[in-house]
Formats: structure tokens, C-alpha cells, sequence
């Protein structure tokens, strides 16, 4: 299995587990190898479908994330300035910001192009996304890149139902704006949370529940099963948000999680991000590298008996 990511996840100076965490992952990898799982780089051309010509899939990220995010906004957050507005995801702006955060969305966009590709499942270790608007970062999230993956797969594969599935602890109320507005018709937006920050209201077409943290996975299974017996999906975007142990969920409850989002997407394309997972309170980054190291392990296995 493809799992995507380069140096440019973590160009940022400014360090926090979003801008370091994915480089910590592949450290791991490097010592510990996951059975077949690839580390594989996004920056690389591709052969555009229905088409005899290449482009590179960080500028198709750049193009998509022009789509859903205003002219404003990019370009502050590539410049610095106006400087609240560079900085309103919660980072000290400095250039290796906007590097950053195109990276992590090419990354996810280059899996999805995988996936599509060869009907089958890849990742990208791209976090910090699914709080950022239109018009403004938010919670640590610079660029939404699950609404780009969504934009390039509308746009560029014509696919009709998708299915963003979002089990971070926080609610995507930047991917919910953003999919209100752009791809209603096309994509389902599911959101089990564990914390209050970020909730939105419900709408048609997409879904929301709040767990406890006590039976927190038979709650979320119960939510996911309903999703998927009501309707079938052309791609499954997955953010795999380890921070519902930051709030009290237990590391079992998250192990069975992972297992029961990787059964219920069965051979339907799908890719995963990684999502919320923080050192904080007495967590280290080892701690925070084993659970999201859970879902790597959860889909190359699944791959391989598949196989």
C-alpha cells in the first residue's frame, strides 16, 4: 500500500505536532517497516485521465485549493500577509508555512489519484486540515485539503457520491462550509466527535454525532454501519483523528475503530489522512506515533489478506 509524504510536511519552522508529527512517523517506519507499506513522494507528474498530457500533483493541489479557499486567504498565507489573516490557523507565520500546508494537501490528492487510479485504498500523513474556511485557517488547520481531495475528484474523475468520514475529536466545520457550498449534491459529510469545539449545524447531506467517551466505539460503529447501509460511495475520504485519546477515549476503543472503519470501506476507493493526536498532558510523540501508526497497520493488513 501507497502512503504519501516528503520533507515539505514539515517545512515550517514553527514546530507543533501538526507541522512535526509526520516526520516522526517515517523516522519509526524507517526503523520498524509496516509489511509492504511504501513511503511513497507526491511530487512526481502524472499521465492526466482522458488525456495525453502530464501536469504534477502539487499543481493540481494548488489549483484545487484556489477553488475552495478565497483569493485573499491564499495569498495571505503564502506571503505573510495581511499577518492575522497569514496566521489565524494558530502558527507563527514564516514561508515554510504555505510550503507546508500545499504539501500535505498534494499528498492527499496524490493518494486520491492512486486510489481512483487502481480502485484500490492508499494514505497520506497529512494533518492540520478539516478546521480551515474558505476564507480563514482555523485550530492548527492552514489548508483544507480534504475539500481539495473532494474538488479534484469532482472535478477532474466526475464522481458523484463521496463520502468524507471524520472521527477527530473536533468537528470539520471547515470542510462542512466548504462542501455546503461547492459539492452539496456530490459528497456526504460524516462527523463523530468527542469534544464541542468546531460543531456546525446539521443540513441534508450530512451527519453528526457526538460520542461519549465511555462505549465510544460501539456508538461510532452504530453511526458508521448506518452510513454505509444507506448508500454506496465512488471514494471514501477518511480522517483518522487519534485526539478522541486526548479526551478520554480509550486506546482499545480507538484499535477496534480503526478496524471497524477499514470493514465497513471493503473495496470501495478510499483514502486517509491523519488528523488530530497531540502530546498533550503526559503524552509523548512515541505515544502519538503509535496511534496514528494504528491505522498504517490497520490498512496494510487489511490489504494483504485481501490480497
Amino acid at each position: 500500500m501507497y502512503v504519501y509524504w516528503n520533507e515539505d510536511y514539515t517545512a515550517s519552522e514553527y514546530a507543533f505536532d501538526t507541522t512535526r508529527k509526520s516526520r516522526a512517523i517515517v523516522e519509526r517506519l524507517e526503523r520498524e517497516p509496516v509489511g509492504d507499506l511504501i513511503i511513497k513522494d507526491p511530487m512526481s507528474n502524472f499521465l492526466v485521465e482522458g488525456t495525453e498530457w502530464e501536469s504534477s500533483f502539487d499543481e493540481v493541489a494548488i489549483e484545487h485549493l484556489q477553488k475552495i479557499h478565497t483569493p485573499e486567504y491564499f495569498e495571505a498565507v503564502r506571503t505573510g500577509k495581511p499577518g492575522a489573516l497569514a496566521r489565524s490557523q494558530g502558527f507563527t507565520w514564516d514561508p515554510g508555512i504555505f510550503t507546508m500546508a500545499v504539501a500535505h494537501t498534494t499528498g492527499l490528492i496524490a493518494a486520491t489519484h492512486h486510489a481512483l487510479s487502481n480502485k484500490t485504498q492508499a494514505g497520506s500523513l497529512s494533518s492540520g486540515l478539516h478546521h480551515a474556511r474558505s476564507n480563514t485557517g482555523c485550530g492548527y488547520c492552514t489548508f483544507n485539503g480534504l475539500a481539495a481531495a473532494v474538488s479534484y475528484a469532482v472535478h477532474s474523475w466526475g464522481l458523484k457520491r463521496i463520502l468524507v468520514l471524520d472521527l477527530d475529536a473536533h468537528g470539520g466545520g471547515g470542510t462542512d462550509e466548504i462542501i455546503a457550498t461547492h459539492f452539496a449534491d456530490q459528497v456526504v459529510h460524516a462527523d463523530v466527535i468527542t469534544s464541542v469545539f468546531d460543531k456546525y449545524p446539521v443540513r441534508k447531506g450530512n451527519y453528526f454525532k457526538q460520542a461519549s467517551i465511555h462505549g465510544y466505539s460501539p456508538q461510532t460503529e452504530m453511526f458508521v454501519q448506518r452510513i454505509f447501509s444507506q448508500e454506496t460511495f465512488d471514494l471514501v475520504i477518511y480522517n483518522a483523528g487519534m485526539d478522541p485519546i486526548n479526551t478520554g477515549v480509550s486506546l482499545q476503543d480507538i484499535e477496534e475503530r480503526e478496524k471497524m472503519v477499514r470493514f465497513y470501506i471493503g473495496d470501495t476507493p478510499a483514502v486517509f489522512a491523519l488528523a488530530g493526536g497531540y502530546t498533550w498532558g503526559e503524552y509523548t510523540m512515541d505515544d502519538v506515533v503509535d496511534w496514528h501508526l494504528l491505522t498504517l497497520k490497520t490498512w496494510e493488513e487489511y490489504d494483504k489478506v485481501k490480497k
